[in-house]
């Protein structure tokens, strides 16, 4: 190990820097550092040498040009035992690096920035800096996060240098911090051009947590976080329960997305990834109880999301319910104070952070040797471009319903069939790989319900065996999207039922 005792600070984030640099100053380090920093560090009466003092050439072009300069980058570069060839160039080796980048997706994130701002954002020197020193890890250590300024100066206290093993887990840091920013500004200007599906996929998400398992306990897992500014899974405050697990987190986004979708106060039950029961109502309470009725033996261990505050009533109608987790915006103190007593303090509570937003960006799922993107966006639905191909139109009550059951659909795994009456679900075939065992399953827990229900179709019937099974229910009416090759014998069996039906041309696979 060799000790270091010259430091090149560049930094924009002087979190941390002063404690640091004093720190490293008693231990006989010497600095060179960019103007900024020099300054920072003599404000504290700490003495530097500025990048151009030792290089002999002022900043340029506005800072823009400070730190390209090969006296700079012979001290980073050189293996050990080059001191000749350095004295050549007129240079000193350098043994610490601690730099950090310009702001640039703190900057893009702000609503109104313009392509200038962003432009002058995007560092250059430092970057090159950086993968200057992690490239010569054998001999020079890069600092790129304050948070590991403890770690280093603890280090070198007690070790008299930084050891190899750290200087390697410094170095992979740093390329992973130079790796995100490049993302971050490829990723800006592809959106900023319209480019939803870019030619190339560049990833910028960083690890939050190890997670208990996968799917099975016998699978590892880990939760990885992206920049998304409105209310999400991944960043959601655990407020208690025990460490998620893969599967908590696989039904508590479908939650999520689904209630992100009403403007009423809405509720649904999830279990593995299916709505059990969606419902909306005039409060939440009632949006609750509505939800779990729609299906309780499913709803049993399973994960609830509401769109609104958890206020008291809320609690107390799900305190008597089998249930793993909740999602939700808030909750009053006393709700919560109940919530925290299921389960003998094992329920999972999360809050989001941020506002409930219908947008939920690109799906990303993996495939072996590549990756499947695809918009999540669906058509809004018009009534008034829908096709009654039926003599029984739909009534105003059962248009609405109509919608809803659309809305719920969409996150339903197919082959799917939901059945909607006043609001709620009464019963959901989800999963099935015939259409038609999903009208029966979804008759079955429908029951007495599925009389004079809406039944909303994912995709059109093939044959009219789906039809006759909803009939044995009663189901009222049904909305398909249409186009079958046997659409005629499907809409006759409708008729031969005193089924309406409607085409509403639009499509709602999930796989």
């Amino acid at each position: 190990m060799v000790s270091a005792r010259r430091a090149l600070l560049s930094v924009s984030e002087k979190e941390g820097l002063i404690e640091f640099a004093r720190g490293l100053r008693d231990l006989g380090f010497e600095f060179i550092a960019t103007e900024g920093t020099t300054k920072a560090l003599k404000e504290a009466g700490i003495a530097a040498v500025t990048v151009a003092e030792y290089t002999g050439l002022p900043e340029g072009l506005g800072g823009r040009v400070k730190t390209l300069h090969p006296r700079i980058f012979a001290g980073i570069l050189a293996p050990r035992g080059d001191e000749p060839d350095l004295a050549d160039l007129g240079a000193v080796a350098i043994d610490l690096v601690v730099a950090n980048l310009y702001p640039f997706e703190a900057t893009v994130a702000k609503p109104r920035v313009d392509l200038a701002e962003a432009i002058e954002n995007i560092d250059i020197g430092g970057v090159t800096l950086i993968r200057a020193a992690a490239k010569n890890a054998a001999r020079v250590a890069v600092v790129v996060r304050p948070a590991r300024y403890p770690q280093v100066l603890h280090a070198l206290q007690e070790q008299k240098a930084v050891p190899p093993r750290l200087r390697d887990d410094l170095a992979l840091e740093a390329f992973e911090y130079t790796s995100r920013y490049d993302a971050a500004i490829f990723n800006y200007l592809a959106k900023r051009q319209g480019q939803v599906l870019p030619p190339a996929l560049r990833l910028a998400y960083d690890k939050i947590a190890d997670l208990r398992y996968g799917e099975n306990p016998y699978q590892k897992a880990a939760l990885y976080r992206e920049s998304f500014p409105y209310a999400a899974t991944a960043t959601a405050e655990r407020l208690q329960g025990k460490e998620l697990s893969y599967n908590n987190l696989i039904d508590l986004d479908a939650a999520l997305r689904i209630i992100t979708e009403f403007n009423r106060p809405a509720a649904v039950v999830i279990k593995h990834t299916n709505p059990a029961g969606v419902a909306v109502s005039s409060d939440l309470e009632r949006a609750y109880v509505a939800a779990h009725a729609s299906d309780p033996i499913s709803a049993y261990g399973g994960v609830v999301g509401l769109n609104r505050t958890v206020d008291v009533p809320t609690a107390k109608a799900m305190r008597g319910d089998v249930l793993d987790a909740v999602i939700a915006p808030g909750y009053e103190p006393q709700a919560l104070a109940i919530l925290r007593q299921k389960k003998k303090g094992d329920f999972l509570i999360l809050r989001t952070n941020g506002e409930l937003r219908r947008t939920h960006g690109i799906d990303m799922v993996r495939v072996l040797g590549g990756v499947l993107l695809q918009t999540t966006d669906f058509p809004e639905p018009r009534p008034e471009a829908f096709k009654v191909v039926t003599k029984t139109s739909p009534t105003a009550d059962q248009m609405r319903d109509i919608l809803f059951g659309i809305t719920v659909s969409r996150y339903v795994k197919s082959n799917s069939i939901v059945l909607v009456k006043g609001d709620r679900t009464v019963g959901i075939g989800a999963g099935q790989m015939s259409r038609v065992d999903a009208c029966m399953i979804a008759r079955i827990k429908a029951g007495d319900a599925a009389r004079g229900s809406v039944a909303v179709s994912d995709a059109y019937f093939p044959f009219r065996d789906g039809l006759d099974e909803l009939a044995k229910g009663g189901v009222g009416i049904v909305a398909q999207p249409g186009g079958s090759i046997r659409d005629a014998e499907v809409i006759a069996a409708a008729e031969e039922h005193g089924i309406a039906m409607v085409f509403t041309g639009i499509r709602l696979f999930k796989h």
